[in-house]
């Protein structure tokens, strides 16, 4: 069943397809919040509010967006909006060691590492997110989801030649989105 297949069923409140639904992006959902929230007992309940979010907004969906990319972005916002009411104050915060070098030697386990680490990823998110449509979608299918170059192909119904040329780009695209950044907020 395609994509548009679905949707049109749990429009019409299929309670099978909104269960297919959630079986083909499971892993999507739950590896984007966990890895904002790094809490697993947060992520599942993350995990119960994106397919709610979901299927709420699933009247809004245009069949011209990308069900994956549009799933992505719930899970994410969910998971950014999870962490602001969740510590309001660090909400905004950035690169605590930078102001703070002493804590360059705190293990990894302390809080204050917990919250930079947190924030890390959460840049990481704000910039995947800005990379072109193409590229972000079969980023996620190949780091989130775990599809190799041969399953994102049968998906997307694209050669092996242009998702490896899009796999590349994004990383490319990613890295100097990272850099900048980094030069910047430094």
């Amino acid at each position: 069943m395609t994509d548009s297949q679905l949707i049109e069923q749990i429009r019409g409140n299929n309670d099978l397809a909104l269960r297919a639904l959630i079986i083909k992006y499971k892993n999507l959902v739950y590896n984007t919040v966990f890895r904002l929230v790094q809490n697993s007992e947060d992520a599942e309940d993350l995990f119960q509010d994106v397919f709610l979010e979901i299927f709420k907004s699933c009247e809004a969906l245009r069949f011209e967006e990308d069900l994956t990319v549009w799933i992505y972005k719930i899970a994410y916002n969910k998971s950014i909006s999870f962490l602001r009411r969740k510590n309001p104050a660090k909400a905004g915060t950035n690169h605590i060691e930078n102001d703070h070098p002493h804590l360059q030697l705190i293990d990894k386990n302390h809080p204050e590492k917990q919250l930079e680490q947190k924030e890390n990823v959460t840049i990481l998110y704000q910039l995947i997110d800005q990379l072109p449509e193409n590229q972000k979608k079969v980023l996620l299918l190949h780091k989130f989801e775990g599809l190799s170059q041969k399953e994102i192909c049968k998906q997307l119904h694209m050669s092996e030649h242009s998702v490896e040329s899009l796999i590349y780009r994004a990383r490319k695209n990613l890295k100097l989105k990272l850099i900048t950044y980094f030069k910047l907020n430094s």
